[in-house]
């Protein structure tokens, strides 16, 4: 709009500018003439002001809620100019004279972001006078002032900075992220969107809510925040540190068998890891230093995984790390003290009395039924020098052997600053960690240096990652050994000496390895790993509408693994010498690359019409190759040399391995928002990979969501509704964790000479039409936040129809080959899920909160359109006596087994459920069907948080409901312990459950569980040993204090220090008894953080 300014002087009469409504605008960045034109609208007054004085073209940003008309005009003017209003209603705008200054300086600077970008519209105020103004569209500012006066800047989304002139020329600020305003922006490793517009189901937690709950590392800290995001407990490897965790994000999408892992593949029901913008592995997850995490952000539906695509069917983990920041050098300490004990509580074993009267009754001692085949006279010696034995004393508690109390500390430094234009960090982390099994453990390290150089509208920044890990395992191999050992044998001999066999007196005519002595060996278990990742991104930001970015990374990564059993091994008893003793070598190399660029253009409309859209296309390619080495036999006292090894493997030769893939994607995404009421999403790809079949080699994936903002639409009283938003979102997503797919048949040089001459094996049968697996995802979600925050909600529904999956069934041998990939069947995921947090003491004022909180989480699936297609998986399943089976309408959590009626009092055998209804003494494999389900109906967890000025305490308690397990103490340790194995092995020589010699049936008429203390028949599967199980877990537990701006610490350049001590898994109640925890103990932690600032 242009007027004339005498013109306004001349005909109306002047008043002091002063309004008393107020307006709310939300336009974002637009042209000032633009929001002007807003305010005319919404206010009903005019504006009058000269083009040639008044510069409407700039670019200003116009965020306001319930804000005085005068301070919105003054706040996007930057106070340079006079704004008076006339008895009609019309502001007359000119420029304001500025005042005097007794030592006036001319001060000049740059305004960035915590990430070092320019903030444009930011108001730059000389404190306590009027005079200011706005920074442009690159964050420059210029100001008069007083050269001992005060600059206030302030901005929308940011706290606001004081800083004193001091008589300086140039004053560059980095303004500071306002935690709530953060809350705002959801980051999905792409693309950032504003979470009031945005449609996808995200959970995003900042690194110090991660560390309030645990200090291992992000991903067991993310369990407890997200119900979605669950771990699946390993009843076998327990708390080893160098396990993976199997990680599901809602439920699953693919059939998970051995045949589609392999030395470069993952799970297949994995999700995907991205770190900094590009995709990265869970081991490098696991490794990350957790003082460097900045927020981590869980991609759950269609909308906001889509942009991955074939890679993103599982959901999406976004990991970002700090960046560096502008000015004086920031230091940042962080120490971590980890205490880990071996958790042996659910073992229930006999000691050394009960083991014997356990023997007695199930016939070790009675002739005609002992396996000892020796005369009554001669057992009962036996029996009576063993009795003597435990008289004595003799009661070996074994389980305290391989374990220990393990410690773990931790080192991360972490350096920042820079000048104007350059940004630096430097990160050094260093992390010692002991398992609960003596000898095992895994140190971590890396090191990493940021740099970032803005220059104008160009941006570039460099982030190089080196590190890496040494793992070990335990000597003492695994836990199930010391378990088992007889409660009655004696450690050492009586010279104090560790033995190789424990039945030193040949009770029982077996050489029973003693498992202190193959401990007490040089065998080693050993992986060193080195990677060493470029992320090289530049942004060059055209204009106020349209930035250019462009991203470039290379990973290199190296793992080493060796494997040494001594030959003096119990294991290689009776072995020839020849073959005592192994080692194994394996080399695994992997290298990637990934290129992308992307076009970012954005614009209000009307200051109503929101739009932003992206455009991004990218390469990647991948390359790992493995090499193998088996020796066996070792001269005694060697030290694993292989070169002094007699041989390779039986059978076997060096072994390698390749595995090549490449990728390439086109996405193009949009947002669009009316007037912060509706808001929509649109994204599009199409992905190309050479992991599934060569006529199939394209697949294109899309999302389509829509929001609506309820209170926006009804102006719902804000005092009560903080916000209130429906959303849902429908979408074609893929899964390509199958690695060792591939597109063609791949042929091997056979080492056999025939007649004809030199051969080829086929090795790999390629399957042509393999098509991609494609999932349909349906999310919608309701969030509410109510009085201020005070309570906050969420509900999500969802579907994923997973169709077609990929499988890799059995091929005759006369193929040639062992196994093909092909599509078969579907599989139905339903669930939902339910987070909840509210606060009955909220007083900011005195900062003192109490918040409560609940999650839940319950997940159902089912698979259909198989018909017969994977009965080989099915026949293989029953022949190893496997729980799980895949049928048309059942779920891939279903167990399953011959339904058990109990145990017949007369007999002490067990009763069966035929198929027909009746009951029956003949187990029958025909009668197997589904007798439980092993997902929880209800998973979830209830918190409780206390703020009370500088001290903080959390209480987080895990509860599973209604999940089955099968009790493999029940069904080894109980039953199914046998007089004569297929090694020929008395299992009775063997430490057993409790159960076993109390809860067996004895005598005619005993009601029990258990059959018959003397039958030794192999035990089937049945629906005795499934049970269900409910949980309660004390997962995290933390008390935290923090000092900040106290007089003592200027004295030393600190700025802030944090101090939290943990507790993490410190209890576990369980409806049932079984051993956790078979080849490796979980363990209770406690531990103890201090972070220092500098």
């Amino acid at each position: 709009m242009k007027r004339s300014l005498m013109l306004g002087i001349t005909f109306f009469s002047i008043t002091a500018f002063s309004f008393s409504q107020k307006i709310s605008l939300k336009m974002g960045k637009v042209k000032l003439y633009e929001a002007l034109k807003e305010i005319k609208k919404e206010a009903n007054v005019d504006f009058f002001y000269s083009d040639k004085e008044v510069n409407v073209d700039r670019t200003v940003f116009v965020d306001f809620n319930n804000t005085d008309v005068e301070d919105i005009i003054y706040k996007l003017l930057g106070d340079t100019y006079s704004v008076q209003k006339t008895e009609d209603g019309i502001v007359l705008i000119s420029p304001r004279h500025s005042i005097s200054f007794k030592n006036e300086i001319n001060v000049k600077g740059v305004v960035t972001d915590n990430d070092g970008l320019p903030l444009p519209g930011v108001t730059v105020l000389v404190k306590g006078t009027r005079q200011g103004t706005t920074t442009d569209f690159d964050g420059n500012y210029s100001i008069l002032a007083d050269e001992a006066s005060t600059l206030v800047f302030s901005y929308i989304g940011f706290k606001t900075i004081e800083v004193e002139v001091g008589g300086k020329n140039q004053i560059n600020v980095q303004m500071v992220p306002d935690f709530k305003a953060l809350d705002e922006v959801v980051v999905t490793g792409i693309v950032e969107r504003n979470k009031e517009s945005f449609t996808g189901a995200v959970t995003t937690v900042k690194g110090e809510e991660l560390k309030a709950i645990g200090n291992l590392n992000v991903i067991e800290s993310l369990k407890t925040i997200d119900p979605s995001f669950v771990i699946v407990e390993d009843n076998l490897l327990g708390s080893n540190p160098n396990r993976l965790p199997n990680i599901e994000v809602r439920g699953k999408t693919s059939i998970s068998t051995d045949d589609l892992r392999d030395e470069f593949g993952g799970n297949p029901n994995q999700p995907l890891f991205v770190l900094d913008g590009f995709e990265t592995t869970l081991r490098t997850i696991i490794d990350l230093d957790m003082n460097r995490v900045s927020s981590i952000t869980v991609l759950k539906d269609a909308a906001s995984t889509a942009l991955y695509g074939a890679r993103a069917a599982n959901g999406v983990i976004v990991v970002e790390t700090i960046k560096p920041k502008e000015g004086k050098l920031l230091v940042n300490y962080t120490s971590d003290l980890r205490v880990d004990m071996p958790d042996l509580t659910d073992y229930n074993l006999m000691n050394a009395e009960q083991k014997l009267e356990y023997e007695r009754l199930s016939g070790v001692w009675t002739e005609g039924i002992s396996s000892l085949n020796l005369s009554q006279f001669k057992l009962d010696e036996q029996y009576n020098e063993i009795l003597k034995e435990i008289r004595r004393g003799v009661d070996t508690y074994w389980l305290n052997e391989p374990v220990r109390v393990g410690t773990t500390l931790g080192h991360s430094l972490y350096a920042s600053g820079g000048a104007e234009n350059v940004t630096y960090g430097l990160g050094l982390n260093y992390r010692n960690q002991e398992g609960v099994m003596k000898g095992s453990g895994r140190d971590t390290w890396g090191t990493n240096f940021d740099l970032t150089y803005r220059k104008g509208k160009i941006n570039i920044s460099n982030r190089l990652r080196i590190n890496g890990y040494d793992a070990q395992e335990s000597p003492y191999g695994s836990f199930a050994a010391f378990a088992q050992a007889n409660p009655y044998f004696r450690k050492t001999d009586e010279n104090g000496d560790v033995t190789r066999f424990l039945d030193i007196n040949d009770y029982f005519g077996t050489k029973y390895g003693n498992p202190l002595y193959n401990a007490s060996l040089n065998s080693e278990d050993k992986t060193n790993n080195i990677q060493i990742t470029n992320n090289l991104q530049g942004m060059w930001t055209v204009n106020d509408k349209l930035r250019l970015t462009t991203g470039f990374q290379i990973n290199k990564l190296t793992t080493n693994q060796e494997v040494f059993v001594a030959p003096e091994n119990t294991k290689f008893s009776g072995v020839s010498y020849l073959e005592s003793g192994t080692y194994t070598h394996t080399q695994t190399e992997d290298f990637s690359y990934t290129l992308n660029s992307m076009a970012t253009y954005a614009t209000v409309l009307n200051g109503k019409h929101s739009i932003t859209g992206n455009l991004r296309g990218s390469i990647e390619g991948n390359k790992s190759s493995r090499l193998g080495v088996s020796a066996v036999g070792f001269p005694l006292g060697t030290n694993g040399n292989p070169a002094y090894s007699f041989s390779y493997s039986p059978n076997s030769k060096p072994s390698t391995g390749q595995n090549e893939y490449r990728r390439v994607n086109l996405v193009a995404s949009a947002n669009y928002n009316y007037n912060k009421l509706y808001f929509f999403d649109l994204n599009y790809r199409v992905d190309g990979s050479t992991v599934f079949g060569s006529n199939k080699k394209y697949s294109p994936f899309w999302a389509v969501g829509a929001g609506w903002n309820l209170v926006n639409q009804f102006d719902l009283n804000k005092a009560v509704f903080t916000s209130l938003r429906l959303r849902g979102s429908i979408g074609r997503t893929g899964n390509q964790g199958f690695n060792n797919l591939s597109d063609v048949s791949i042929y091997t040089f056979s080492t056999y000479i025939n007649s004809f001459g030199q051969s080829l094996d086929l090795s790999t049968l390629a399957n042509p039409n393999l098509r991609w697996q494609t999932t349909m995802d349906y999310s919608f979600g309701l969030e509410t936040s109510l009085f201020k925050n005070r309570i906050t909600a969420q509900i999500n529904t969802y579907k994923k129809l997973t169709d077609p999956l990929v499988v890799k069934i059995d091929l005759p041998s006369s193929t040639g080959v062992v196994s093909y990939p092909l599509n078969a069947g579907l599989l139905d995921t339903k669930g939902m899920e339910v987070i909840f947090r509210g606060s009955p003491i909220y007083n900011l004022k005195d900062s003192k909160v109490w918040t409560v909180g609940l999650t839940l989480a319950a997940v159902k699936s089912r698979y259909d359109n198989f018909k017969n297609t994977l009965q080989s998986l099915n026949d293989e399943a029953l022949n190893n006596q496997s729980l799980q089976r895949y049928k048309d309408g059942y779920s891939p959590d279903d167990l399953w087994a011959v339904e058990s009626l109990g145990i017949d009092p007369s007999t002490g055998e067990e009763v069966f459920l035929s198929a027909d209804g009746n009951p029956t003494f003949v187990y029958n494999t025909s009668d197997i069907k589904k007798v439980g389900n092993s997902r929880p109906t209800l998973e979830g967890v209830i918190s409780n948080t206390l703020r009370v000025k500088d001290f903080s305490v959390s209480v987080n308690l895990r509860y599973r409901f209604g999940g089955d397990v099968f009790n493999n103490a029940l069904y080894n340790k109980v039953e199914n312990i046998n007089d004569r194995n297929v090694q020929g092995i008395d299992e009775r020589i063997y430490n057993q459950d409790l159960r076993a010699l109390t809860d067996r049936w004895k005598t005619p008429g005993d009601i029990t569980q258990f059959k018959s203390i003397t039958n030794f028949d192999a035990v089937k599967m049945s629906s005795r040993f499934i049970q269900e199980e409910n949980v309660i877990i004390g997962e995290s537990i933390n008390f935290g204090y923090q000092f900040e701006d106290k007089p003592w610490m200027g004295n030393i350049g600190l700025k802030r220090l944090r101090l939290n001590a943990y507790m993490n898994d410190i209890f576990r109640i369980s409806s049932i008894k079984s051993e956790r925890g078979i080849d490796y103990p979980f363990a209770r932690t406690v531990s103890f953080s201090l972070n220092a600032n500098f």
